[in-house]
């Protein structure tokens, strides 16, 4: 084989490894706003414990992740145009989502309670809620908790939509929202920095609706993607290797892991 056909064969191997490189870009729909799972520092960099999480993943995929940061509602539909390859917003997996998307397996545990003034009477019963007005963050399953089990007319429950999480804990202080219902890991978040000196705390019980809320979130991809088999050998990877818990350990004192089968 001479010198010429030597190097052109080298170089085709060499550009389609690079194509194959390229074009193994994992685009990963998240936000920005929800702390301490997702948000942006003082220079606007992304960062927080899913964000971390991610990066070790797709280390262990080989893949090159890019973040797109939106408002939560619009992650599916970006999912479904293809203009995200992944969603890792703590999505909580339901049997109503799994109608349009994939889910990997079980990511971290979120169980959701209300927060609300100490002594507001407020907890998981509804009872203690007519009245009163709950702020929702758009498109989750709070919203739709509201909506299917406790629709205003009936329940005589108030709920204010928000486009994210910030919004509402800035009218939880104002006085213009009475509570709201959210996961209990960035409710800790809240309260730890902000909430508790100015006397907010968990309100009740969590609230159990398998049905609404799921037993935890996953990482959402389109229907049939293969990227699913990625994603769960990386899940258990993090899970087993100790990354998963180095990162817990950085922002609760308690740990969200599933518990291992």
């Amino acid at each position: 084989m001479n010198r010429q056909v030597v190097k052109a064969l080298v170089g085709g191997w060499l550009l389609a490894a690079g194509l194959a490189y390229a074009q193994d870009v994992v685009r990963i729909g998240t936000l920005s706003d929800y702390p301490p799972f997702e948000y942006k520092d003082a220079s606007g960099q992304l960062k927080g414990m899913e964000i971390e999480l991610g990066n070790a993943m797709c280390k262990h995929m080989q893949a090159k992740c890019e973040y797109v940061t939106m408002d939560f509602d619009a992650l599916i539909p970006a999912l479904k145009a293809k203009k995200i390859d992944a969603v890792l917003a703590q999505m909580s997996i339901t049997d109503e989502r799994k109608k349009v998307v994939d889910f990997t397996d079980l990511f971290t545990l979120a169980p959701v309670q209300y927060v609300a003034k100490v002594g507001s009477g407020i907890n998981e019963d509804p009872a203690t809620l007519r009245g009163k007005i709950v702020g929702v963050y758009s498109g989750s399953n709070s919203e739709t908790y509201f909506k299917k089990r406790l629709p205003k007319a009936k329940s005589g429950i108030a709920t204010k939509s928000y486009p994210n999480q910030d919004a509402i804990w800035l009218d939880l202080e104002a006085g213009r929202l009475n509570t709201t219902l959210t996961d209990t890991t960035v409710a800790y978040e809240w309260l730890q920095k902000t909430g508790k000196a100015k006397g907010f705390d968990f309100a009740g019980k969590p609230v159990n609706d398998v049905e609404i809320f799921g037993e935890g979130t996953g990482i959402a991809v389109r229907k049939g993607d293969a990227l699913k088999a990625r994603f769960n050998a990386a899940i258990k990877k993090v899970l087993t290797d100790g990354t998963f818990a180095a990162e817990n350990k950085k922002v609760f004192p308690f740990s969200i892991a599933p518990a291992s089968k």
